[in-house]
């Protein structure tokens, strides 16, 4: 009753006619008694046949409850409303699995029961509710939960036995299933691949033909239909996106009806297309029925063919004589047959008519002087000839596939006898010597008939005698085939019925009856074990029966039970127990000892489930960069690593761990200064310098520049005072150096700061100044000729790290394949968006793999035997050979056969390249400063330089990426002259003015 609630949904439905099953409707079912994720399955709208649930609704909205109905009716108002007013709940049975209510009368005339659960959400204890029958935990059973998809299944039996089948496999999102609003799986539930691709021996019907004769005889109770009823396949006249239904043909008339709503998947979805249906969809195949295929067949009908088996022959006819005309004999095998007879006055009526004929003189069109006025579609012999209609300025007869036997073109003339203008032309195969092609028995084998206990064939391919070199089947068609080589396969298992349980008996006295639950199981014998499997798998079978009679024991007295008592834990396996009574039938109770031959269950284990316990995540990054910090992490409470965060009341707070902690980084780095040195004129304005370090650690350890805080870097040089210099000699008076050195300025730039953000994009800024020749700070226009560094970038913090999943089985059983890996951007083992984490060094999701060597038959040579599966294969690129300023990246091109075999028959057109080049920027190079002052004013001194290894954009690199080689000299020699024993000013004669 309260589990049976159902929506119905008739709005904007389209119900087809499906005389197989008659009534059939589009319903849409939803249970109102579970808040759940309303996991619905309905094949046809799964394949594409639902688009009317896209049509806004027409009537009102019907809310969905709130509320768990036991919530709303309580066990008492449940009984009431089962068994009428004043009706109670049973004090003494057993909760949630069968409501037991006393009669309205009283408790004395006993307790009874419709054999139905409590409804759910009834409470049955503190913090309990009954859900599907058993008493459970509220907190527990409403947590959200979403799906996760479970492993797919085996394979199942192939649709068809030849002229390609497919074979499915499936998955269920019940791993978990999702509960209480959680999210639903996504991504697809069922995949497909092709068998049994050998074509079907000739003169066997058309598959859609073998399906719709499978209803001869039936006529669905359709006036007019007579018991001995043929039915056809229907192709003509039906849409597009209804090819995959079996429409069928009442033989001998147009009538046409819907017998089934969906074709067999393997079968084709027209006379003119390789395209097969699956799942009632129309999904892409080549011609060698291959899922997915692009393979064609070539102008000569040759499948994958180069066009090189045949010729066109072409010609014209415009002899008019009363009558009918022949214009050519087309012979047996031609393809790609186009004839138009063109109107000469532009109008249908022209009174002349394409007519064809068989080698026996039998009209297939337009025989017997009666012509056909509107389009048709002509089989013969295997192939479908179409045909425009007269009733058109340009009469056309087209037929792309290989006819089996000769046709006669011919031009009926009637009325005014004009002339014709017929146009024709075919393709034939090129005359070869019949030696030429074999039979070999030898080739490949295909898949297993059967899941166990099954057998395979060996595929015999037709090949060039003179180098084995496989070509099309039909050069071997006037040979006869061999037959197939057979060997047993997946012996290793067998499929059987199993009865896995029985219901109880219907009848708690006297005869009765009961449900067999009867599974389909694979038994393998070697590994010991058995394996459920979808029960059309056991279809070839005898299934056995799922109902058997049973007889109630009618028992007259036996135990019943209290409620239980509130569990001992609220988790972690505790205990719970609850009163006996002996009771007869009747709901009397009886003496205890009455029911002392029966077993009796007052106690049991509760609350199995793990206790919830205190998570933490990964610490995060220290808040500073140096010196003394802090770092944080999440502290939740849960029942597990990744599960749904609970309330922290349900964890105990005295062993909560710490989320915030202490951390230590290296001392920080910071600026020393040494002495001002001397001025550098002795008289009027000059400037002096000192030197300027970073250093780190207690012992001063110098380090690079961007280690300290830019904002806070000294100045390395000032203006200096000295006394006034004498005006009789003012032509000989030290120059500034912001004149002297005005046209040998240079930028310079400080560290940068931290990045503005601990994660992520952010920004970051640097000390950028004009300095002269001296080193001392310019007017920015002494600079202006050079291009100022930025004084501000973007800098990245990777927020997360990279995580990678298991490698995958490699792709090949034998030689060389290719395994994969799952790499996801996480923090916090929550999985972020990969901008997060550090691009360069993000793992690899792809990898080279070596199997055990392929193994050949010793009796067979296959050295030279091609494939129409061979192809090439290549490995990943590998590093480039140089860091910068172009290189080249080399990877590995293998041939291999569809097992992964190394083979030389590829097409070398199609190699893929092996090398290619790659260019990781500009190679960076030396940049120096300016000298700095001499250490002598005279007799040999030094001067040093600043020489650094940087990028073009100004990021500074170790010495080691630059050319050691090419690395200008940091120190040099100065003022070498000798220092005389007393200096004095000597005046020189004057010059004269020029």
């Amino acid at each position: 009753m309260w589990s049976v609630v159902l929506l119905l949904v008739w709005e904007g439905f389209s119900v087809p006619l499906d005389v197989s099953k008659p009534g059939s409707g589009c319903i849409v079912m939803k249970s109102l008694t579970s808040k759940g994720s309303g996991v619905c399955r309905w094949d046809d709208i799964s394949t594409g046949y639902g688009e009317c649930l896209l049509d806004e609704p027409v009537g009102r909205t019907y809310d969905m409850p709130d509320h768990l109905p036991g919530q709303v009716y309580n066990a008492n108002r449940q009984c009431e409303l089962m068994f009428g007013s004043g009706s109670m709940v049973c004090p003494y049975m057993k909760q949630c699995k069968r409501l037991w209510c006393t009669s309205a009368e009283g408790d004395h005339k006993g307790c009874r029961t419709q054999h139905m659960p409590l409804a759910d959400g009834t409470d049955c204890g503190h913090g309990m509710h009954c859900r599907h029958g058993k008493c459970v935990n509220k907190e527990l059973d409403l947590r959200l939960v979403h799906g996760e998809w479970g492993p797919w299944g085996p394979y199942s039996v192939c649709s068809r036995t030849c002229g390609g089948g497919t074979r499915s496999s499936s998955r269920d999102c019940n791993n978990p299933e999702p509960r209480n609003g959680g999210k639903f799986c996504v991504g697809r539930r069922m995949k497909f691949r092709s068998c049994n691709t050998e074509p079907c021996p000739r003169g066997r019907p058309e598959f859609r033909e073998e399906q719709c004769s499978q209803y001869d005889g039936k006529h669905f109770n359709i006036n007019g239909l007579p018991p001995t009823v043929r039915w056809l396949p229907k192709y003509s006249g039906i849409l597009m996106k209804d090819r995959c239904k079996l429409f069928c043909r009442v033989a001998g008339t147009m009538a046409y009806y819907q017998l089934k709503d969906r074709v067999i998947d393997g079968t084709a979805c027209g006379p003119d297309t390789y395209d097969i249906c699956v799942q009632g969809l129309c999904r892409q195949a080549g011609c060698d029925h291959v899922l997915n295929s692009k393979a064609r067949n070539d102008k000569c009908g040759v499948c994958g063919g180069d066009n090189s088996s045949c010729k066109t022959l072409a010609g014209t006819f415009n002899d008019a004589e009363y009558g009918y005309n022949t214009v050519v004999r087309i012979p047996a095998g031609a393809t790609n047959i186009d004839i138009k007879q063109v109107s000469y006055s532009g109008k249908p009526e022209d009174d002349n008519y394409l007519a064809l004929s068989d080698s026996q003189s039998n009209f297939l069109l337009n025989g017997n002087f009666v012509v056909s006025m509107f389009k048709r579609e002509i089989p013969f012999k295997g192939a479908v000839i179409e045909y425009t209609g007269s009733d058109t300025k340009e009469e056309r007869i087209n037929c792309t596939e290989r006819v089996a036997g000769e046709l006669i073109l011919q031009v009926l003339c009637v009325g005014n006898l004009y002339n014709p203008d017929v146009r024709y032309s075919f393709n034939i195969p090129i005359e070869e010597r019949l030696e030429h092609f074999v039979w070999n028995p030898s080739g490949s084998w295909l898949e297993c008939n059967r899941m166990c206990q099954g057998e395979k064939r060996r595929k015999a391919v037709c090949v060039r005698k003179s180098d084995q070199l496989g070509v099309s089947d039909q050069r071997c068609e006037h040979l006869p085939r061999p037959d197939p080589s057979t060997e047993s396969c997946n012996t290793d298992c067998e499929l059987r019925w199993h009865v896995a349980g029985k219901s109880d008996c219907s009848a708690r006295c006297g005869p009765g009856h009961r449900t067999l639950d009867v599974q389909c199981m694979r038994y393998s014998a070697a590994k010991r074990q058995s394996e459920r499997m979808e029960s059309p798998v056991c279809s070839e079978l005898p299934k056995p029966q799922t109902r058997e009679a049973c007889h109630g024991d009618c028992l007259l007295k036996n135990w019943q039970y209290g409620a239980w008592s509130q569990c001992s834990k609220s988790c972690g396996r505790g205990s719970r127990t609850r009163d006996s009574y002996c009771m007869n039938n009747l709901g009397r109770r009886l003496q205890d000892r009455e029911c002392g031959d029966y077993s009796r269950l007052t106690a049991e284990s509760c609350n199995d489930q793990v206790c919830p316990d205190w998570s933490t995540s990964e610490w995060s990054e220290c808040s500073v960069t140096c010196g003394q910090g802090a770092r944080h992490r999440q502290v939740s409470c849960s029942v597990g690593v990744g599960e749904e965060k609970l309330s922290e009341h349900f964890c105990d707070p005295g062993t909560k761990p710490p989320a915030v902690g202490s951390c230590e980084l290296p001392e920080c780095a910071s600026w020393q200064v040494g002495a001002w040195g001397s001025c550098a004129v002795t008289c009027g304005h000059g400037y002096q310098m000192r030197s300027l370090r970073c250093v780190s650690g207690a012992y001063g350890d110098t380090v690079d520049d961007r280690e300290c805080n830019a904002a806070s870097r000294p100045r390395d040089s000032q203006d200096c005072e000295m006394s006034p210099c004498s005006r009789a000699s003012p032509q000989h008076s030290t120059v500034s150096p912001d004149i002297a050195g005005q046209h040998q300025t240079q930028w310079r730039y400080g560290s940068w700061t931290t990045c503005s953000v601990s994660c992520g994009q952010g920004k970051r800024a640097r000390y950028v100044s004009c300095r002269d020749a001296q080193g001392g700070v310019a007017d920015e226009s002494y600079c202006a000729h050079l291009t100022r560094p930025p004084e501000s970038s973007s800098c990245f913090n990777p927020c997360g790290q990279w995580r990678s999943w298991e490698w995958s089985p490699c792709s090949v059983t034998c030689g060389v394949g290719r395994a994969n890996r799952q790499v996801v951007c996480s923090t916090y083992h929550h999985q972020v968006d990969e901008s997060f984490c550090e691009q360069d060094e993000r793992p690899s999701t792809e990898q080279e793999c070596t199997a055990a060597p392929c193994q050949w038959p010793n009796d067979i040579d296959m050295s030279n035997v091609a494939s129409a599966e061979n192809q090439w294969r290549t490995g990943p690129w590998g590093a480039c050979s140089s860091t910068c300023s172009g290189g080249f990246q080399r990877r590995v091109v293998v041939c291999q056969d569809a097992e992964g075999r190394s083979t030389n028959h590829c097409d070398p057109r199609v190699k893929p390249e092996e090398s290619k080049s790659c260019n990781s920027g500009p190679c960076p190079l030396w940049n120096y400063g300016i000298w700095g002052e001499c250490t002598r004013s005279c007799g040999e001194g030094r001067r040093t330089r600043q020489v650094v290894c940087q990028r073009p954009n100004g990021q500074r690199l170790g010495d080691h990426n630059c050319d050691i080689l090419d690395k200008p000299p940091d120190m040099e020699q100065c003022n070498r002259h000798l220092c005389p024993e007393t200096a004095s000013w000597h005046r020189r004669p004057w010059k004269p003015v020029r």
